[in-house]
């Protein structure tokens, strides 16, 4: 009686070796976070700087030179001042560089909506992303040196932190939400107005 032929057996795969798998909510995401990126900083240093743009990159401009920095409410800060500032030691003065901060939080701002994934759903999230991404209102101010965005980033980064704080339990993400909320007071005093809302949210 003849044996049965061995059955080929696939060779084992070696060492090291990793299975890429695509998820298609990640590849959409990172996609809009490139449209995001290309549609912020591209030609940021085209336009005429506005008047409050002049303002907030000439006392920066100051601060790096190392007059100082001094608190004026018509001026709000310090946290703009301070962070074209540290731009400027890294890649030189420029218009570009003055409007780099914002354009960069602009695509922070857009990246939030990551944090509401499981709030959302996965298509909320990406719509939520897109309409973020291609917003004139939001795509304006994301290449406009001034409070707008950094005030927008803040508060939505404090929002999205702690809404994980409340699904995950776990205090990272409160320490995070605090760090932002805190952040958000050293940009603006509509912080404040803010504070009322979240507040009044546990309240109520």
């Amino acid at each position: 009686m003849s044996r049965p032929a061995p059955v080929e057996q696939s060779p084992a795969p070696e060492k090291g070796y990793v299975t890429i798998r695509l998820d298609w909510f990640r590849v959409v995401f990172a996609a809009i976070l490139a449209f995001t990126v290309v549609t912020r900083f591209y030609g940021l240093s085209l336009k005429p700087f506005h008047h409050d743009e002049s303002l907030y990159a000439t006392y920066s401009w100051y601060l790096f030179e190392g007059r100082g920095y001094k608190y004026d409410p018509m001026m709000h800060g310090p946290f703009m001042f301070y962070l074209d500032a540290l731009l400027f030691t890294l890649f030189g003065v420029g218009d570009f560089v003055a409007r780099m901060g914002a354009a960069l939080f602009g695509v922070g701002l857009v990246w939030c909506a990551w944090l509401f994934r499981k709030e959302l759903g996965k298509a909320g999230a990406l719509s939520a992303a897109a309409l973020f991404a291609v917003s004139p209102t939001f795509m304006y101010f994301s290449r406009f040196f001034r409070e707008d965005v950094f005030v927008a980033f803040w508060a939505l980064l404090s929002v999205g932190l702690f809404v994980n704080r409340l699904r995950a339990g776990s205090r990272g993400w409160l320490y995070g939400a605090s760090a932002a909320f805190s952040l958000m007071f050293c940009v603006k005093e509509n912080s404040y107005m803010f504070l009322a809302i979240f507040v009044s949210f546990w309240a109520f």
